[in-house]
C-alpha cells in the first residue's frame, strides 16, 4: 500500500485552496480544537426544579459567525436556537416540551478497500470468488471559457473507486457512512426539531450519520444523552485502521442501529456532560464495535465534572459561569514540574508558582505559562518525532501525551529521563520569558494573556481588496480574551503560524445557550459577532463586546415575550402571480 493508492481520496482530504498564508496552520488548529461542551442537570439537583440544558459549541471564528440565531413558529413548529445559513431547523434549542444540544462524539467512519482488477479488462475486480463489474457513469462538467469535461466515474460494492493502476491490476475503493442512502446528517434537523419527547427525539435521531453527542431535556424533568452516527458494521477481524482487502471477506455489512451506541436516559448522578472525551462507559464492547482510536483530551469535562458535582442546587448562572470558566486543569499540573530555575529567572518562576491556574485576560502568568506550554509542544514534538515523519505528523503531540511523558520521563528523553526532561522545562520557561520580554516590555507586572490572545475576524475573501472594503475588520487589539485550548472557556490559537498574530485567538464558543427548561423565556444565549452578515446593519458586530464579558442575554420564545422585546418587524409577501 502507498499513497499513490489513495488517489482522489487524498485529494478530497487535503484543504481547499486559500490565499491566507496561514492557512495550513489553521486548518490543522482548527481540526485539533473542534469540539464544544454541553451538559444536562437533573431536577434534583437544580435550584428551580427544572432540568437545566447548556450547550457551547467550538468553531472557529469568522465574519459571519458560524451560527445563526433562529425562531421558527408554524403549524406544527416552533423551535428556537443556533443553526447555520441554509440548514434547515435548529442545531441547538428547543421547542415547547424539549431542549437538545450537542457535541462532536467519534466514530472511524471511513475504510480502504484495495481492489485486484482482471488484466484483460480492468473495469472487473475480484469479488467472492468470481468478477464484478465497476459501475461506470459519465458526467459532465461546465467549465467557464473552455469546452465542458467528460469525467468517467466509477464503483464498486464498497463506493467510489478512488484510483485505479490497470498496469498493476489495483484499484482502490472507499467506504464511508455518509455515502449510504438517505446519509444527509443535516435533514436529521427536521426530526429533532419536531420531537416531543425521548422516543420520538431517539426516533429523529436514526438518520443522524455525523458522529455526535446528544443532550437532551424535557419539560417532563427527563435529561439524558445518546451518541449517534453512522458506526459500521465491520467484518469480524478487521478495525479499521489499514486498507483491506476489497474480495470479499471484509466487507462492510452496513450500519450499526442507533442502539448499538451508548446512550443514558435520566442518569442517577443526576447530571450529563460531554466535552469531546472519550466517553464510552465501561462494558462497552470496544473490541466487537471499533467507534474510535481518537478522541479529544479530558481536560474540560474533566472541571466540567468537578464542578457540577460540587454544585447540589445548580442555577442558570452557575451553567453561564462554567461555560466562561478560565481554570486549566493542564496549566495546572504543568505548573508542578517546574524544578529550580537559576537566579536572574526566580522572579517570573515566582510568578507562575504562586498562579491559581485561571488563564484570565488580565493575568500575567497565564501569558507566561501559555507562552512556556507552546515552546514545550515544539521541543518535545522535535525530540520525540523524528524529522523523517514531521510531514506526516507535524505536531503538536496530544496534550494528554505530552503531560504523561512530563510527569513520567522515559527513554525517549536519553540516558537521564529526569535530567532531561528539567533541562528542557527550564530551558524553554527561559526562551517564554525572553519571548514575553519582547512582545510586552520587560516587566513581568505590565504582562497580559489578553494583550496576545486578541480577536481580529475578517471576511473569508478579504484578500479582495472590494471585500476587504466593504466588509469591515471586526475586533483588533482591543478585543482581549482569555481562556485556551483546554479550558471550559475554549478559545484556541495557532502559535505555528509564527508572527506577531501567533497567539491570537482563532476558534472557540461563538454560540452559547442555557436553557431553563420549561420556563423558556428564563433561557439565555450569545451569538458572536453578531447576528447580520451585512455590515450596513447595527447587528453586524454589536455582540463583540457583550460576548467578550459574558454577559448572556434572553432568548425569548413565548408570543408575549418576544412582542415585548421586538423593535422591527418584517412581513414578506410573494408576489401575486399573472
Amino acid at each position: 500500500i502507498s499513497e499513490a493508492d489513495l488517489g482522489l481520496f487524498g485529494v478530497l482530504q487535503a484543504p481547499l485552496p486559500r490565499h491566507d498564508l496561514h492557512a495550513t496552520a489553521e486548518d490543522g488548529t482548527r481540526r485539533r480544537n473542534e469540539g464544544s461542551n454541553s451538559w444536562v442537570i437533573a431536577p434534583s439537583r437544580t435550584a428551580t426544579g427544572r432540568p437545566i440544558l447548556a450547550n457551547d459549541p467550538h468553531l472557529s471564528f469568522g465574519v459571519p459567525g458560524p451560527r445563526h440565531v433562529i425562531h421558527l413558529t408554524a403549524p406544527g413548529l416552533d423551535v428556537i436556537g443556533g443553526g447555520g445559513a441554509g440548514m434547515p431547523g435548529v442545531m441547538q434549542g428547543h421547542n415547547a416540551t424539549i431542549a437538545f444540544g450537542r457535541t462532536n462524539f467519534h466514530i472511524d467512519q471511513e475504510d480502504l478497500f484495495i481492489l485486484r482488477t482482471n488484466p484483460a479488462d480492468p473495469l472487473l475486480y475480484a469479488h467472492q470468488g468470481g468478477w464484478k463489474r465497476m459501475k461506470q457513469v459519465e458526467t459532465r462538467i461546465a467549465v467557464r471559457g473552455e469546452a465542458e469535461q467528460v469525467v468517467n466515474l466509477f464503483y464498486s460494492v464498497h463506493g467510489p473507486v478512488v484510483s485505479r493502476d490497470p498496469t498493476r491490476n489495483r484499484a482502490t475503493a472507499v467506504s464511508a457512512t455518509w455515502l449510504a442512502p438517505g446519509a444527509n446528517g443535516l435533514l436529521a434537523n427536521i426530526g429533532i426539531n419536531l420531537a416531543h419527547d425521548w422516543p420520538s427525539f431517539r426516533e429523529a435521531l436514526r438518520v443522524h450519520t455525523s458522529p455526535t453527542n446528544f443532550t437532551y431535556a424535557d419539560t417532563s424533568g427527563n435529561i439524558g444523552w445518546q451518541a449517534a452516527g453512522g458506526l459500521p458494521r465491520r467484518a469480524p477481524g478487521h478495525d479499521g485502521l489499514m486498507p483491506a482487502p476489497g474480495d470479499g471477506r471484509y466487507d462492510w455489512q452496513g450500519l450499526q442501529p442507533l442502539e448499538a451506541l451508548p446512550s443514558s436516559f435520566n442518569p442517577a448522578r443526576g447530571w450529563f456532560g460531554t466535552s469531546n472525551e472519550m466517553n464510552l462507559p465501561p462494558g462497552y464492547p470496544v473490541e466487537e464495535r471499533r467507534v474510535s482510536f481518537e478522541w479529544r483530551d479530558g481536560f474540560r469535562h474533566e472541571r466540567v465534572a468537578q464542578m457540577l458535582d460540587a454544585t447540589p442546587r445548580a442555577t442558570l448562572a452557575d451553567s453561564v459561569a462554567l461555560q466562561h470558566d478560565t481554570l486549566s486543569v493542564l496549566a495546572l499540573q504543568m505548573v508542578r514540574l517546574l524544578p529550580d530555575v537559576p537566579p536572574d529567572l526566580a522572579a517570573e518562576a515566582e510568578l507562575l508558582k504562586a498562579w491559581n491556574g485561571r488563564v484570565d485576560a488580565s493575568s500575567a502568568a497565564a501569558a507566561l505559562y501559555e507562552v512556556w506550554w507552546t515552546r514545550l509542544e515544539r521541543a518535545l514534538h522535535a525530540l520525540i518525532i523524528p524529522s523523517s515523519l514531521h510531514d506526516l505528523l507535524p505536531g503538536p503531540v496530544n496534550a494528554t501525551v505530552q503531560l504523561a511523558l512530563f510527569q513520567s520521563p522515559d527513554a525517549r528523553f536519553g540516558a537521564d529521563p529526569v535530567g532531561a526532561r528539567n533541562r528542557m522545562l527550564v530551558e524553554q520557561f527561559r526562551e517564554a520569558v525572553q519571548e514575553l520580554r519582547g512582545l510586552l516590555g520587560p516587566l513581568p507586572a505590565a504582562w497580559r494573556w489578553g494583550a496576545l490572545h486578541t480577536i481580529t475576524l475578517r471576511h473569508p475573501l478579504a484578500v479582495v481588496p472590494a471585500v476587504a472594503a466593504a466588509f469591515p475588520t471586526i475586533g483588533g487589539p482591543s478585543a482581549q480574551s482569555g481562556g485556551d485550548p483546554y479550558t471550559v472557556m475554549a478559545r484556541w490559537y495557532s502559535p505555528q503560524k509564527g508572527g506577531e498574530n501567533a497567539y491570537a485567538s482563532t476558534g472557540g464558543a461563538s454560540y452559547l445557550m442555557v436553557c431553563d427548561v420549561g420556563n423558556w423565556d428564563r433561557s439565555l444565549y450569545l451569538n458572536f459577532p453578531g447576528q447580520s452578515a451585512d455590515p450596513k446593519s447595527p447587528h453586524y458586530a454589536d455582540f463583540l463586546p457583550v460576548w467578550l464579558r459574558g454577559a448572556m442575554q434572553p432568548l425569548s420564545f413565548s408570543t408575549h415575550s418576544v412582542d415585548a422585546a421586538a423593535v422591527r418587524r418584517m412581513t414578506l409577501r410573494p408576489e401575486a402571480q399573472p
